[in-house]
Formats: C-alpha cells, structure tokens, sequence
C-alpha cells in the first residue's frame, strides 16, 4: 500500500508502533518502520515484531539481504551452465539451502557459487573428492556463523529489545566483520595449503631440517559435540585443554598451538613427548574434559614462522584421527625409539590405513 508520509505516520500510531516515543526516538523509530515498510513489511508483521522486540532483526535481514536482481534455480543454471541437478547437489554440498524451482530467491553470488563447479571441473579435479571437500568447507563454514552469532547475540539481543533504530549501523558492522572472517579464511587456506604442498618437498636435506617427534592429540568426536554445545561452549573446551596443555609440557616437549579443538606438541626426544603424551591424557580425565586421542610420529620437519612443516606433521594428525578414545598410537619410528629403553611401553595396534597415506601403517598403542 502507498501512503503519503503523513498518512504512514498515522496509520503506526493508529496500530500501537509508537507507544511511549516521544521526540528524537519517535522520529528514528518510524524512519525505521518506514524503511520496513519500503521493504515490503505489513502492519501486522510490524507489530507482531514490535510485540517481540524483533524489529532489529527485521532491519537487519532486510539490510543484509542482496540488493542485486534475484533468480529461480532454472535461472541459477541457465546463468552457469551448471544442471539443475548439479547445482542442486552443489548447493546442498556446501550448506546453501534449496527453494522451489519457481522461487527466485537466488543472487548473483549463488550463480558464481555454481560457476564454480564449472571452474573446478575445468581443472580436472576428481568429483568425488570435490564434493567432498566442499561438504567439509560447509560444515565449518556453518560452525564459523554459529561462532560469530555467539559472539554477537548479547549486543543485538540489546539493540533488539531497546534501539533497534541501531540496527542499520549494526548491519554495516555485521558487513565488515564478515569480510573480515573472508580474508582470514583466505589467509589461513593459503598458508595450511603452502605448507602441505612444502611439507610434501621436505627432507634431511632442506635447510633448517630437523629429525623430531611430532603429536597431535584432540577431543573425540568434535563433531558430534559441536551439534550439542553452543560455540561458545566449544570454545570454552577448547581452551580448558589449551590450559590444561600448557601446564603439563616441560622442556624438551614444545606446545606448538591449538589447532581448533586439538593441540600440537613436538620434541626432539620422542620418549618424553610420548611421556607428555599421556599426561595430557591423564590429565584431561581428572578434569571432565571429553576423552582425547593421540597420534605420534617421528621424522624430518623444518620450523616455519611460529610453526613447522614436514611429513611427520601431517602424519602425526592422521594416526591422531584414527586412534580410539582415551588411545596414543604411535608409528614405527617413535616405536623403534621407544624400544631401546621402553620395550614395555607399547603394544601392536596393527597395519591401518591412514587417509592421504597409500600404504597401511603399522602402528602401536602405548600404554599407560
């Protein structure tokens, strides 16, 4: 319905939407109504969110909804070049929702998502494996905005119940802090992405290369945990073993970082890493933390700005994934070391297949 600015005024008096506002809230809560109502809102709609102290989020959606023309999925795939039902898998792959093929709820960021199937398919990556990774971007992707909700949600539960004429300056910073979580997720892909491909170039003969025992040790079933708990919850586990870490290693282990919810430790003596090990076991048990599992491996890496790089890294982290609850498994090297001093230490957990990895590994379980 058009109104003339005078009859608008009137008709949100008329519906209670300007109850108890005088002066300059007055004026900014209906400049606020007003851009809802330009954005196709309905009396109704406005005052069951007044009702609710919803009206910021109204604005909110509205400003942060694309400006830009909409499409239906048919035009979404006209536009690429990409099936329907390609597209449609596509989408779902990485967490973008599916509206009816009538619907044009689409922007013209979903068509450059879809064009980026063409792009990868272009390149002649594996398909499955494509998908695959995309499935792993989009769940993370979800469990970043569920971290940035949290962070947030006090301050707009304040401008939603009391100054929701901020909402507008709040979706702006909403704005920039998503481009800021862009570049970061930019920054980190490019580095962890160089440093698997040099981790790949690494031997004895690498400037700086040294023979060190690697471990990765995380809370099981993160996953699982990350359905169940807040992100701020997860952040808070995270962080108990973050303290809990720093407590136990003693030199010559090294607490290298946090990498989400698991922790990387190296040394040059694989005895007192495993050592260390086990005691960040023991004592995330007496804690409550959920159960963690470990992996250890021995062989040549290069320090990296903080960091460092080398097979053994990236195989420390698969025979972490692959080892039970409450378990440390250990490759052949660290056992062969052990075996001089330690010959009871552990046990044959036999050959496993580790992802990335094209032979079985023969590993071993320590015991505690």
């Amino acid at each position: 319905m058009l109104w003339t600015p005078s009859a608008e005024r009137r008709e949100f008096a008329n519906s209670g939407l300007l109850n108890d506002l005088e002066g300059t809230a007055r004026s900014q809560r209906i400049s606020v109504l007003h851009q809802l109502v330009e954005n196709g809102a309905t009396i109704d709609e406005l005052m069951r969110a007044t009702q609710d102290a919803r009206l910021a989020h109204m604005l909110l959606e509205a400003a942060l909804s694309p400006r830009s023309a909409t499409y239906t999925l048919d035009e979404v795939s006209k536009l690429s070049g990409v099936s329907v039902d390609d597209t449609t898998r596509w989408f779902r792959a990485m967490g973008r929702g599916i509206s009816k093929r009538s619907s044009a709820e689409y922007s013209a960021d979903d068509v450059r998502l879809a064009c980026l199937l063409t792009d990868y398919r272009e390149l002649g990556l594996d398909e499955d494996s494509m998908f695959a990774t995309v499935r792993i971007l989009g769940r993370n992707v979800w469990a970043i905005a569920d971290g940035a909700q949290s962070l947030l949600q006090d301050q707009l539960a304040e401008i939603g119940r009391d100054h929701p004429e901020d909402a507008l300056r709040y979706a702006e910073e909403l704005k920039r802090f998503a481009k800021f979580h862009t570049q970061i997720l930019a920054h980190v892909m490019a580095v962890n992405l160089q440093q698997q491909i040099k981790a790949d170039a690494t031997d004895e003969h690498t400037p700086g290369a040294q023979e060190v025992a690697v471990c990765f040790a995380d809370l099981v079933g993160f996953t699982a945990l990350s359905e169940q708990l807040s992100a701020a919850d997860l952040g808070q586990l995270a962080e108990r073993l973050d303290t809990l870490t720093t407590a136990v290693v003693e030199h010559p282990v090294r607490f290298v970082k946090m990498v989400g919810d698991a922790v990387m430790l190296i040394s040059p003596d694989s005895a007192e890493l495993c050592r260390a090990t086990l005691d960040i076991m023991a004592a995330a048990r007496q804690e409550g933390l959920p159960a963690l599992h470990a992996g250890i491996a021995w062989g040549t890496a290069v320090p990296s700005a903080g960091d460092w790089i080398g097979r053994p890294v990236n195989l420390a982290n698969r025979i972490a994934a692959a080892a039970g609850p409450g378990e440390v498994l250990i490759d052949e090297d660290v056992q062969r070391k052990l075996g001089r001093y330690f010959p009871e230490a552990y046990e044959s957990a036999g050959q496993v297949r580790l992802k990335g990895f094209h032979d079985r590994r023969q590993l071993f379980r320590l015991r505690a």
